[in-house]
């Protein structure tokens, strides 16, 4: 007989009941198969594990077997738990990935609810610049997302979380500080902070579409790759930048924010974005989660 989890039941139940009868009712049986099933675990075992008689006894055999057999079937029961709760996406790990423009309000929030939400579920979070993250995805490295938007790929999915107005970032002391609105003319003859056309290649062509529709051109004097660096360039004074209106929450020191003045309005997005292939159900909560917070006002629409 090979030792199965149900021979180590009928065993504890016996033990506990010591009466065969009531042990047999208890696990929807008849007394037959039950002591035939205890004579086999004895037989295996070598020793009995009962003293026959009324009431039946523990021999220290049977002692010993009751001890381990709960310890073994709790833990069973907390094994086949957990992969239930896996299964429905309640436990197990998620990597996720993020840009700085989803740091103000929308990560934070779309994070703190997932959590309380999902307790047993591990957030592995890594900040990544959208071209990593498109990579990243693509090789497997992380589960989801919170990106810019990466062009069509027949290999993701991908869902809008936000969008986003445009705004002129500039150092304090500019000249066009007294301006509620500004003009992209206006920005032309103005030393320009760009954003990298390889690794911020997103906001670099927002850049150029906004000045391309004002028939004009930015005078870039510098470049840089992430949103707080470009922040910082600007708050050198080395110049002004166009950035999505949440950066604003980023209050960084010596730089302030102005209206754009655009006839056709230019949208910087935020999107979730996973493998196509992707059936975790973790992965599901996850997006359930993010999409709910974003709908429901807790993540501002700038």
């Amino acid at each position: 007989m090979t030792l199965e989890l149900r021979h180590l039941r009928y065993f504890t139940v016996v033990a506990e009941e010591l009466n065969f009868g009531r042990a047999a009712r208890r696990l929807h049986m008849t007394q037959p198969p039950l002591s035939q099933q205890i004579m086999q675990l004895e037989e295996q075992i070598g020793a009995p594990l009962f003293v026959r008689g009324r009431p039946l006894q523990l021999t220290d055999a049977g002692a010993e077997l009751l001890l381990q057999s709960r310890r073994l079937l709790e833990h069973a029961d907390v094994v086949v738990q957990s992969a239930k709760q896996a299964a429905r996406g309640e436990r197990g790990t998620l990597t996720i990935a993020f840009i700085t423009g989803a740091l103000p309000h929308l990560f934070p929030a779309i994070i703190s609810r997932f959590a309380s939400q999902f307790p047993l579920v591990k957030l592995d979070l890594k900040e990544l610049v959208s071209p990593y993250q498109h990579e990243s995805l693509r090789e497997g490295a992380i589960d989801v997302g919170i990106m810019r938007p990466i062009g069509e790929d027949d290999d993701f999915e991908t869902r809008m979380l936000l969008r986003e107005r445009m705004l002129v970032a500039m150092p304090a002391h500019h000249r066009y500080a007294d301006r509620p609105v500004i003009r992209v003319a206006d920005l032309a003859p103005e030393s320009f902070v760009s954003f990298d056309a390889t690794e911020a290649r997103y906001f670099d062509l927002i850049t150029r579409r906004i000045f391309s529709q004002a028939k004009a051109a930015p005078r870039v004097v510098q470049t840089a790759r992430q949103l707080y660096t470009v922040l910082a360039t600007v708050a050198a004074g080395m110049g002004i930048t166009l950035v999505p209106a949440s950066a604003k929450d980023l209050a960084f020191p010596g730089v302030i924010f102005r209206e754009l003045e655009q006839p056709e309005p230019v949208y910087a997005e935020l999107i979730l974005a996973w493998r196509r292939e992707s059936a975790r159900p973790a992965l599901s909560n996850f997006l359930r989660t993010a999409l709910d917070v974003a709908g429901s006002g807790r993540a501002t629409n700038y």
